[in-house]
């Protein structure tokens, strides 16, 4: 009984599609407008040319007006909706000519879309390409039912749906983005996106065989095919049914993955009342990366730990976990906060008053330090730069009566004491006669002056070159002829070492034996 009454009910399916569905279309119309459709040509070129174009540039931008435009004009839809046909038909030739049309189309858009990517300034990778880069199960869904839409649009010869088909599909911009991944050399960006316009093509085609079909489309509607012709359509059936298979089952596994860390991460947020604000979940051959923000009221410690020890059991995976927590607050936990900051700020305002009275105490200090350097070096002398500014010069002042070798004795010390790149100091001691240099000496010494005798002449060179003395008169009281000459040769070398010009020597036998320096009579 059962057996009869399904009988029944096919013959009643069988004869409805055939008067409903097969019977209603122009089949050899439908066939030569799918043809033209998929045809390679000049037409075809120069619109892959400006989709992409147009669809480049509005990812670049981040535009999806302009990402729009380029849906509207991309020719891609003909070479597939061919193929889909081809397949329904068993028409090899269909299939051959459509996949010539989509391999030239693919190759001269990549080309397109690589080209302008390395003349743009704009290179960052926008929200919109990354759209494009992970597709999902939803894709997968839009995909088959804009391919059905498709189809039905072809057969039936409602051409005005094949807009909304393209806007929904969105063939170009996936394959605009797999152009601009290989410009930058990104090949993540440019699988996902390479693998999303694989889904939409071949659920496209494979939902146009269907439809086609179901309206009576067979291998009556195609030239005499021979066996083997056959197989190979059926073979190139089956292989475009398996890239479209193993998606589905990919697209499967990121869903189920996604779920499952939703809720682990939901679970973990309801026990401390906080819920999850936003969530991304990447799975990759390494394992899979959670990024999530999840609202709390308070904060809860090693929570990223222990969301990723649960979520590995549960996925059998590597899992890396990052949760950012946004703490929210109701009047009691806000009021703790406005206590909490009130004391901070308390807290901060003592340590800078504290602050503030320390380095007023340090700039009271330097100041009277400052005055009272000043003070004294106004005593001492007048420090100055030079004429050339390539030095400090220190001139002492004639009310400290500072003797030469005191003078003397100071440059030396700080000259002794200056790190490397640090300012040349310099010390002109105060203009006063020269005292007379005892000839003293001994028999190790000979005739000329010892070394006593010897500082003596170089202190009183270094104070006649500080006062710029160009030439020195000399008195020499000695009836030694050697020691005259010997002491007279010792005093030209000194003073030529400061570059000073020995003048007249007076001697005289009178007195004690002694030199006395002078500069000349004008």
């Amino acid at each position: 009984m059962k057996m009869a009454r399904f009988d029944a009910w096919w013959r009643w399916a069988r004869q409805w599609r055939q008067a409903r569905l097969v019977d209603t279309i122009d089949r050899v119309a439908v066939l030569e407008n799918v043809h033209d459709g998929g045809a390679l040509g000049p037409r075809y070129a120069f619109m892959i040319v400006m989709a992409c174009g147009i669809a480049m540039l509005g990812l670049l931008q981040n535009s999806v007006a302009v990402i729009i435009g380029a849906m509207l004009i991309s020719p891609l839809m003909g070479p597939i909706v061919q193929l889909g046909m081809g397949l329904a038909t068993f028409e090899l030739r269909g299939i051959r000519d459509s996949l010539r049309t989509l391999l030239a189309g693919v190759a001269l858009a990549l080309a397109i879309a690589i080209l302008i990517v390395w003349m743009s300034p704009l290179q960052a990778s926008t929200s919109e390409i990354l759209a494009r880069t992970e597709p999902t199960f939803f894709d997968l869904l839009v995909a088959v039912f804009s391919g059905l839409a498709g189809a039905y649009a072809t057969v039936t010869r409602k051409g005005e749906t094949i807009v909304g088909v393209a806007i929904a599909t969105a063939l170009m911009p996936p394959l605009a983005v797999v152009g601009y991944g290989i410009a930058l050399g990104n090949w993540t960006i440019a699988g996902g996106a390479a693998f999303l316009f694989m889904t939409n093509l071949l659920a496209i085609a494979l939902s146009v065989t269907i439809v086609a079909r179901l309206y009576g489309f067979g291998g009556s509607d195609s030239p005499k095919q021979t066996a083997w012709q056959a197989g190979l359509i059926v073979a190139s059936f089956v292989l475009l049914s398996v890239p479209l298979g193993l998606a589905l089952k990919r697209i499967a596994l990121q869903s189920q993955t996604e779920l499952l860390v939703r809720s682990a991460l939901e679970e973990s947020a309801a026990r401390a009342s906080g819920r999850v604000s936003a969530l991304r979940v990447e799975s990759g051959a390494d394992g899979v990366a959670v990024e999530a923000v999840v609202l709390m009221p308070d904060h809860v410690p090693g929570m990223e730990a222990t969301l990723q020890t649960q979520l590995a059991a549960r996925l059998g995976r590597p899992v890396s976990v990052r949760v950012q927590e946004v703490l929210t607050a109701d009047d009691a936990s806000f009021g703790r906060q406005q206590g909490a900051l009130a004391e901070l700020r308390r807290s901060v305002s003592a340590l800078q008053d504290a602050e503030s009275v320390r380095s007023n105490q340090q700039r009271a200090r330097a100041e009277e330090r400052a005055a009272l350097q000043a003070s004294l070096l106004a005593y001492l002398g007048r420090l100055q730069r030079s004429a050339d500014g390539s030095r400090w010069e220190l001139w002492v002042a004639a009310e400290t009566r500072m003797p030469l070798a005191r003078a003397f004795r100071i440059e030396a010390e700080l000259e002794a004491a200056r790190a490397d790149g640090a300012p040349v100091l310099r010390v002109f001691p105060p203009l006063q006669a020269l005292p007379a240099i005892a000839l003293e000496t001994t028999e190790a010494d000979g005739p000329g002056p010892g070394e006593a005798a010897l500082r003596s002449l170089a202190i009183q060179a270094w104070a006649l070159q500080r006062w710029r003395a160009g030439t020195v008169d000399a008195r020499l009281a000695s009836d030694d002829d050697a020691q005259a000459e010997a002491w007279t040769a010792a005093l030209r070398e000194a003073l030529s070492a400061r570059g000073i010009t020995l003048g007249r020597v007076e001697r005289s036998s009178e007195g004690a034996p002694g030199l006395q320096l002078a500069l000349p009579a004008p």
